[in-house]
């Protein structure tokens, strides 16, 4: 899958984004709080509608293609004016149906051909009308086992998520406990596309590459000691504590050793930057082909050493896509200025512009210097 162009509204916070044409890799750049990280919630919003979710006042139209062909995809929910915070739980489906929010309009063009047409309660499927389907749920998911239908919804199933803003938490999926133990599971994923095409966290796949393939194993351990060349080696196994209760005795972690230390540095204790690091070199081997990557807020926690390789090592994808937030200075000297968005707000509204809009200068250096005293940069956010 590769985004092409989104278009967002949300009606309910009167906050909208024009249309932003996205290339294959992306750096949002401007200052804080001017829209950058809910440009990314909104395409991870967009990957929600197509499982299924009720976002109250939301309207969309996102261009993208996939297996060669293109795709519009566009529709609008009512909106509802809320006095509460509403429980919602997408898988489960448990909130109220008086809560959710129907869709008014949805339409899916493949190739430019009308594919999906909806007006509330009535739906065209290539040209035939259906029985009353649910109000509250995307035809795209409704009809998401059609020939047609399938690709739409397994490529947003693509979309991936890092947000770098928070505090990192670490933990592997509870199917890795089953992968170490029982062969019937264990040979579902001994293959690197098998363990590429999965929606596991990216850690898990990488135990499982630990497991299966050490060939790219040992690719994604030697960009990380390139990084950090006092590490000497890293694995993926199991404690060997035994006072650890017996449900963890199989339960792998990953740990590092350190040149001249001769304990190995547990999961727990390893940083924040050298997790998220491990993270980002494993998203470019482990992740499917047609995936797109959203990551917010790329520098937080990582050295100019890790930002370096980082940075070298996102360009060199297989078939990915990028799409970046920073305001960090380095970061955005870095990367070429073909590459940049430059994000400002006025009231709601967030407009994404590309460096060329600005006549900035021809080297990055000149371009970047430029850059940073732009009234769009600096100000970032007018009011009315």
């Amino acid at each position: 899958m590769k985004i092409n162009q989104v278009t967002y509204y949300d009606h309910e916070l009167e906050w909208r984004f024009e249309p932003i044409k996205f290339s294959e890799f992306n750096l949002l750049v401007g200052v804080s709080g001017v829209g950058k990280t809910q440009i990314l919630k909104s395409i991870i919003n967009l990957k929600k509608i197509a499982r299924g979710a009720s976002l109250n006042g939301v309207e969309w139209n996102v261009i993208f293609t996939a297996n060669n062909y293109e795709y519009k995809w566009s529709g609008e929910f009512e909106t509802k004016r809320k006095n509460k915070i509403v429980y919602v739980e997408d898988k489960g489906n448990k909130e109220f149906e008086n809560e959710k929010s129907k869709i008014n309009q949805e339409y899916l063009y493949i190739n430019e051909k009308l594919i999906i047409e909806r007006h509330e309660n009535d739906i065209k499927f290539n040209g035939n009308k259906l029985p009353k389907l649910s109000p509250f749920q995307s035809a795209v998911e409704i009809l998401s086992e059609e020939e047609d239908i399938a690709p739409v919804k397994n490529s947003f199933n693509k979309v991936t998520y890092s947000d770098n803003s928070k505090d990192i938490s670490i933990s592997f999926d509870n199917l890795l406990n089953s992968v170490f133990q029982n062969k019937t599971v264990n040979d579902k994923y001994s293959s690197l596309d098998k363990i590429q095409e999965t929606n596991l966290p990216i850690l898990s796949k990488l135990a499982l590459v630990y497991n299966h393939n050490q060939d790219i194993y040992q690719k994604i351990k030697e960009h990380f000691i390139n990084i950090f060349e006092y590490v000497e080696d890293i694995k993926i196994e199991p404690d060997d504590d035994e006072n650890l209760p017996e449900i963890m005795l199989d339960y792998p972690i990953i740990k590092i050793k350190e040149k001249g230390v001769s304990n190995w540095i547990t999961q727990e204790r390893i940083s924040s930057g050298m997790m998220r690091t491990l993270i980002h070199i494993s998203e470019l081997y482990l992740s499917s082909e047609g995936t797109v990557i959203l990551i917010d807020e790329f520098e937080n926690s990582l050295g100019v050493n890790c930002i370096d390789v980082l940075s070298d090592l996102l360009f060199d994808n297989r078939e990915l896509q990028f799409i970046i937030t920073s305001h960090h200075p380095y970061i955005i000297n870095k990367v070429e200025m073909e590459h940049w968005k430059i994000i400002s707000r006025k009231g709601g509204v967030v407009t994404a512009r590309d460096a060329t809009d600005f006549n900035l200068g021809k080297s990055k250096h000149q371009a970047f210097i430029q850059l940073i005293n732009l009234d769009a940069y600096k100000e970032g956010i007018a009011v009315g």
